[in-house]
Formats: structure tokens, sequence, C-alpha cells
């Protein structure tokens, strides 16, 4: 490959990784009515699955705003079990994956730049929405989720 080749193939990366930045700014927009449906699943080492979809419009709203104020809270996910991954489509039909810590971290990280960010003070009510994979992942992992 040539030189051209080269640099155009560097400019593709640079504008692939400028949509999403973009992207996920509009999922972190100042008003919450970006998503359409959000999923999470959870599967840990040994084979135990669970899952789970939010797809009403009050709920929505409500994790839209958690993770935009998770995306003001920038932190470190060394050490965190990570065995979930939460998926938001938003309407344009994007789709920005996270991955989840299940080990008690509050700690989520978006896997298109590998940012993490703290639920904080949301940690709970974001463990309350997704009940149904929190009930699914077993006596080891939820039993972290004593509050």
């Amino acid at each position: 490959m040539g030189e051209g080749g080269l640099m155009q193939m560097k400019m593709k990366r640079i504008l692939c990784a400028l949509l999403l930045v973009g992207l996920l700014a509009s999922l972190m927009a100042a008003h919450a009515d970006q998503l359409e449906r959000v999923w999470m699943e959870y599967e840990d080492y040994s084979g135990v699955r669970s899952e789970q979809a939010i797809e009403d419009a009050k709920t929505l709203e409500e994790l839209e705003k958690i993770l935009q104020r998770a995306s003001r809270n920038r932190a470190e996910l060394e050490g965190c079990t990570v065995n979930c991954t939460l998926f938001c489509m938003t309407k344009d039909g994007d789709i920005v994956d996270f991955a989840c810590a299940t080990d008690g971290c509050p700690y989520i990280q978006n896997r298109q730049n590998d940012a993490t960010y703290t639920l904080g003070l949301d940690y709970q009510r974001f463990w309350e929405i997704f009940a149904e994979v929190k009930t699914g992942m077993g006596y080891d992992a939820s039993s972290v989720f004593d509050w």
C-alpha cells in the first residue's frame, strides 16, 4: 500500500473515531429522549446467563439520565469483575454498549472508547431497573448487592 493509501486509511480511522464520539455525545445529550430500547446480557464464568430488555418510555428516560450523570464522572475499572453488557439503541438505530461491573463496583465502561464512568448515587437504582438480571446472576454475584 502506498503512502496515499496509508493516509486515506488514517483519515478513515480518525473519521470513525469522531463518529463514535458524536454518537456517545448524542446518547448523553442534554435532554433524555434518545433511547429507543435498552437490554442487558449477563454471563458468568460458570455459564450462568440472564437477560433483560427495557422498552417503556419512562424507564428509558430515567436510565438515560443515569447514563448522562455517569458520563460526567470518570473512574477506573481496575480490579472489578465485568460479566454484563448493557446495549443502548438510539432512535436512529445506533447501538452503544457498556461493560458493567457485577461485583459491587459501581462502574460501567463504554466499549467503543474504553472510557469508564461511575454510577455513583445512581448505582442502586441502576440495578433496581435491571432486577431480572440481578436476580438471574445467582448467589455469588448477587450477594454483593446487599444494600
